[in-house]
């Protein structure tokens, strides 16, 4: 049997009203060649299904800064379009943490998201503010071309709203995936000696959406290598 350690941990997404958002510059359309005619066929059969289709009758919704919406097991993000390309805060908590390992309620990680559409596809990005320069000085471009925004997560989007004023995402994975932000630091990871994250031990206990936040409380479980202590047992779960 492996060693196991389980961490439930609060994930929280706050808007941040302080950051304007870079717009990407818009070029002019071409006409299309065979080839590109060719491309939109192919696209046309990977369009997104309706938004019926996806948030059924029996989605539970909760509405926010995303709505939130939970059909069966998977859970959605409908995103307002106006707020793609904002920034917004991330805070990582441990809510509750096997006894001998420290204290719940610690902040684990903080860092700046940024949501940016890309064909057909929503992009988590890491926003850095490291180095920073006035949009009016030469030197601006020079320093947003010296930081560039890993993405941290690619989502397909499932669908857009009826008015496609909103598009909806499946985030189910970015919570029970081994999302090193959303999980525990390296330097944890080193010390208990964690080899994998058990994802049919992990899941989400409940997703909920305010008006400038949005709050995750989920459950990981972690195998180790060898035990972190005598007294601990071959599992540790909380």
């Amino acid at each position: 049997m492996k060693n196991s350690l389980a961490y439930s941990l609060i994930f929280i997404l706050l808007l941040s009203f302080q950051l304007n958002a870079q717009r990407p510059s818009q070029r002019p359309s071409q006409p299309p060649t065979k080839s590109k005619e060719k491309k939109e066929d192919s696209k046309e059969s990977s369009k997104p299904k309706s938004y019926e289709e996806i948030i059924t009758k029996e989605a539970k919704t909760d509405k926010g800064l995303f709505d939130v919406h939970k059909v069966k097991d998977k859970y959605y993000y409908e995103i307002d379009n106006s707020l793609l390309g904002r920034e917004m805060l991330m805070v990582t908590r441990i809510a509750k943490t096997a006894a001998g390992l420290g204290f719940g309620g610690g902040k684990q990680n903080t860092q700046v998201l940024r949501w940016q559409k890309k064909d057909q596809n929503i992009l988590l990005r890491v926003v850095s503010h490291n180095v920073v320069a006035n949009d009016s000085l030469p030197i601006n471009e020079a320093v947003v071309n010296s930081n560039f925004e890993p993405v941290l997560y690619n989502f397909k989007i499932a669908t857009v709203s009826k008015d496609s004023t909103s598009t909806v995402i499946d985030v189910t994975k970015l919570f029970t995936d081994d999302v090193k932000p959303l999980g525990l630091p390296q330097s944890r990871r080193k010390s208990y000696k964690i080899s994998n994250l058990d994802s049919k031990r992990s899941f989400i206990e409940s997703l909920k959406s305010y008006p400038i936040n949005i709050e995750s409380r989920h459950v990981k479980t972690y195998n180790l290598s060898q035990s972190p202590g005598p007294s601990m047992g071959p599992s540790l779960s909380s």
